[in-house]
């Protein structure tokens, strides 16, 4: 079984994803490779699409290829300038210009696994010339919807124009297509299945998993002294892909923190753009997963601010540290988070409510064994590949 993954970047929460479950099936034996449009890591059978490497033999072919791709890097300013007036998290097409079938890892391919592809896959393109089994991964709601990722905080109403014409594309082409839905959490299938677009298409869900022998507990004191963190305070520990994003309520985390006003409580936060607040430490943006884990071991505590999440990979991680975490009731929290077992979520979408739940999980008495257990037993990155591998076995023997 020859299996390659799309995804648009090699780097962000998404990819992360993906690179760990491309890796598992390589150390399963699988044969996976991971197909990008921009590389910037050194991931092993990684590689990055290049446009420039087709249909350049004549100088004709060449100067219709520069024409188009200096039309779409036109068409993409127009849509970025619209995005500056009208900001939102993320906006994208299901166009592009790239033709990922034309690529030798697509033709030698037994499945083609999607992940988070916005402005890589030509889906039109695509499903009309694929003659290959296609599993798509949610990582959000864009495979559900036509080109918002996330609802909360997305302007609709000036994205108008632009959705029903990404609708329109994405509803011809997913006609009468074989496509299985994989979705991240509960939330993305329920998402998935209210959508005119996916709801007759197959839906399973597979959470992600992590690698166990990485993200694991350290002594607490050792490593407070190796990161230099105070041993006799409580700390709370914050951390994502971008902490300045709205999605990820910061605001509401630092309303939050007002009402706590503890001298014996410390922040630290890890990720882009976490310098937001001077009561917060930075640790900045944490690559070594090693070090990731020990600093989730070294917290008391891990809060998730996000309002609307998919998953949440940072649940997991400071959950296989012993670490509890407390949380809005969104997304994969609601899959992950067992309240007074391993972390508490938020009644409501309110800095104050999120206040009280910081105080209650931060003053419960947890079984960090029983924790760490429980997310050996439900997010053991074997096991989530081993779900993939039935899934595209069963896929392939229907073909």
């Amino acid at each position: 079984m020859k299996v390659l993954y799309i995804n648009t970047y090699d780097t962000g929460g998404a990819a992360i994803a993906n690179i760990r479950i491309h890796l598992a099936m390589l150390e399963k034996g699988i044969d996976s490779k991971m197909l990008v449009l921009y590389k910037s890591t050194d991931v092993k059978e990684l590689y990055e699409f290049n446009y420039w490497s087709y249909n350049n033999k004549t100088k004709l072919q060449r100067f219709l290829k520069r024409k188009k791709y200096n039309d779409y890097k036109k068409k993409m300013g127009r849509l970025y300038k619209f995005t500056l007036q009208h900001p939102v998290e993320a906006f994208t097409n299901p166009t592009s210009i790239f033709d990922i079938t034309k690529h030798p890892l697509y033709k030698e391919a037994d499945i083609i696994v999607f992940n988070w592809v916005a402005g890589f896959v030509d889906e039109l393109n695509f499903f009309r010339k694929n003659t290959k089994p296609v599993v798509w991964i949610m990582e959000d709601l864009y495979a559900c919807g036509s080109g918002y990722h996330y609802e909360k905080e997305f302007l609709f109403d000036a994205y108008k124009q632009l959705l029903n014409k990404n609708y329109k594309i994405r509803k011809k082409a997913l006609k009468n297509k074989n496509l299985h839905i994989v979705a991240i959490s509960n939330w993305v299938k329920q998402k998935a299945l209210e959508s005119e677009l996916l709801k007759n298409h197959t839906i399973s869900v597979i959470h992600h998993g992590l690698d166990l022998s990485i993200f694991k507990p350290y002594d607490k004191n050792s490593v407070r002294e190796e990161l230099g963190i105070p041993l006799d305070k409580k700390v709370i520990l914050i951390g994502a892909q971008s902490l300045s994003n709205p999605r990820k309520g910061t605001s509401l985390l630092l309303d939050a923190i007002n009402e706590i006003a503890d001298n014996n409580i410390l922040f630290y936060g890890f990720g882009t753009n976490d310098n937001i607040d001077e009561r917060i430490v930075s640790l900045g943006y944490i690559k070594d997963e090693n070090l990731l884990s020990k600093i989730y071991s070294a917290a008391d505590l891990f809060v998730m601010s996000s309002i609307e999440e998919a998953f949440g990979q940072v649940f997991i991680e400071s959950l296989a540290c012993g670490t509890p975490v407390a949380s809005f009731p969104n997304g994969g929290g609601m899959d992950i988070i067992k309240n007074g077992f391993n972390g508490f979520l938020a009644e409501d979408f309110t800095s104050s409510s999120l206040a009280k739940v910081i105080n209650k999980t931060l003053n419960f008495t947890f079984d960090k064994g029983a924790i760490r257990n429980d997310i050996i037993e439900r997010f053991n990155i074997d096991d989530k590949v081993d779900q993939y591998i039935d899934l595209y076995n069963k896929i392939l023997s229907k073909q």
